[in-house]
């Protein structure tokens, strides 16, 4: 069986998250229904809602849009993330029909082995100090941060015992421009965010490694992960 790499769509950023939406609702209503897909979009910032509720959200905004850094919000957890040429998202949403407690852990196993598998021998997962979105569930690169992760679930509508589950990873194809650095780090320090984001702290593909082989890696990588039953 001939196996084919995941097809990167180009999206404007408010449409892609809409767009995931989309599909979360999608999969709720027909938990049969698996979905993979790859997305790009232009320059942007990305912050969660908790950031969205703080006070300055509305300026810092402003702020970063008036020097081409538009901000969005999402639906899932983790932190504020730039988006922008080399940057390339992979959303999985799908139905965990576990009779058990949803086991989250688990779930993001089921995100990250595949992105880990495609990168190969140096992969590794767990926190980057200076990394955007710093979490335990990063996917690193030599010891450097390639990709961060998020996750949105809820009751199935049909069956309250499983779990739909939205799963995203933003990663670095590239790694960030130093404007995207400075961006992030402006936008936290107005929302009054003691943090600093470090260039430094980031990378992109494996040197040799074609976009396109990579994509077919990931591809091949999902498909031979489970969903429990």
């Amino acid at each position: 069986m001939k196996t084919y790499a995941l097809k990167i769509e180009t999206l404007d950023i408010g449409e892609a998250l809409a767009w995931e939406t989309r599909l979360f609702e999608e999969a709720a209503r027909h938990p049969e229904k698996r979905f993979l897909k790859a997305w790009q979009g232009p320059q942007a910032l990305v912050a969660p809602k908790k950031l969205a509720a703080k006070p300055g959200f509305a300026e810092a905004s402003h702020a970063l849009e008036a020097i081409g850094w538009p901000v969005h919000v999402r639906a899932t957890g983790g932190d504020v993330t730039p988006q922008g040429p080399g940057i390339v998202n992979v959303t999985h949403v799908y139905t965990w029909p576990s009779r058990g407690p949803f086991d989250i852990a688990a779930a993001y196993d089921r995100l990250c082995e595949p992105i880990e598998a495609a990168l190969g021998a140096g992969a590794s997962r767990g926190w980057q100090p200076g990394a955007f979105c710093d979490g335990a569930y990063n996917v690193q690169w030599n010891g450097l941060k390639f990709a961060g992760t998020a996750m949105r679930f809820r009751p199935g509508r049909q069956n309250k015992s499983s779990h739909t589950v939205l799963a995203h990873a933003l990663m670095l194809f590239r790694p960030p421009p130093e404007a995207a650095i400075a961006a992030l780090n402006r936008f936290l320090d107005m929302l009054g965010e003691d943090r600093e984001i470090s260039l430094d702290a980031h990378t992109g593909l494996p040197d040799g490694q074609q976009e396109d082989s990579f994509l077919t890696a990931l591809r091949a990588a999902f498909d031979r992960i489970p969903i429990p039953q």
